[in-house]
């Protein structure tokens, strides 16, 4: 699975997710928890629109509860 810059909608950022089978599965927002767990587990290794939002400022990667 990995995750993509989907698309921006009033302002806001969505983030599409790619299953392992190729096929986009779900559109989710920055603050989704799945998402925040992945962006977790592979911080030093992000795609690199993935990495331009997380350089930019427009995506943080917020620590685990």
């Amino acid at each position: 699975m990995i995750y993509g810059v989907g698309y921006t909608h009033s302002g806001v950022d969505f983030y599409k997710r790619v299953d392992d089978d190729g096929k986009t599965r779900v559109f989710c927002v920055a603050k989704h928890p799945p998402f925040q767990d992945w962006l977790r587990s592979n911080k030093d290794n992000l795609p690199n629109d993935i990495q331009a939002k997380v350089d930019d400022g427009t995506l943080t990667i917020e620590e685990a509860d």
